[in-house]
């Protein structure tokens, strides 16, 4: 990792502190302490005043599957690129690494582990469903990346993360439909679910774009 992307980073991590310990300022203040101290969900009603911690922690979320992305890139990177005179190049990757996408179906297990153990953490391999990227990554596998290409690729990013936010925002908002906001169980639920598939859905479209812009160059 450069010295700037670790900047960028570390900037990140920190104004995720700063976003959680403002919710949990809050939560104290003005919430009862609710999410931050014991709680019983099954007894618990959704209120406006619940926003900002479970904002924060959402963020803390996404961090925390950014800094696994960024990890598993770098893995990634150093399992299969090879040293190259010209450094200008894209990584070598087997496009049929793209099938371990379908490992994303084990997210599903979450809601029996959830109903029987109240366990939710396997919905978090709904993100897996970002691996089916791998396999348009892997068509443009040891491509030059001239001028041409970044300016493609910024433009898959760009397109992608809106698309993304937009797709977070309207979550947040149907979060507060009447009959989630009675169940703070089903809210926490319909908030991590969206928000993983919404991961995934980046991850895998920003390499299918790039790729299509490339071909159409």
């Amino acid at each position: 990792m450069s010295r700037k992307q670790l900047k960028r980073t570390l900037l990140m991590g920190a104004g995720c502190a700063v976003f959680l310990l403002a919710g949990i300022v809050y939560s104290l203040l003005y919430n009862d302490g609710r999410w931050v101290r014991e709680m019983d969900l099954e007894e618990h009603v959704f209120s406006a005043k619940n926003i900002p911690m479970l904002a924060a922690g959402m963020l803390v979320a996404l961090y925390a599957v950014y800094i696994a992305v960024v990890i598993y890139r770098k893995a990634l990177k150093g399992l299969f690129t090879q040293k190259s005179l010209h450094q200008n190049y894209t990584r070598r990757v087997p496009p049929f690494l793209g099938v371990f996408g379908i490992f994303g179906l084990l997210g599903l297990s979450g809601f029996w582990t959830c109903h029987a153990h109240g366990i939710v953490s396997p919905f978090l391999l709904f993100a897996l469903f970002g691996l089916f990227g791998l396999f348009f990554e892997g068509k443009l596998s040891h491509s030059l990346e001239d001028e041409l290409f970044q300016q493609n690729k910024a433009r898959a990013d760009l397109k992608v993360y809106k698309t993304g936010f937009l797709l977070l925002v309207a979550v947040i908002l149907l979060s507060r439909w009447r009959v989630l906001a009675l169940h703070a169980e089903w809210c926490a639920i319909f908030l991590l679910i969206p928000v993983l598939l919404i991961v995934a859905f980046v991850l895998f479209q920003k390499r299918y774009l790039l790729c299509c812009y490339e071909k159409e160059e």
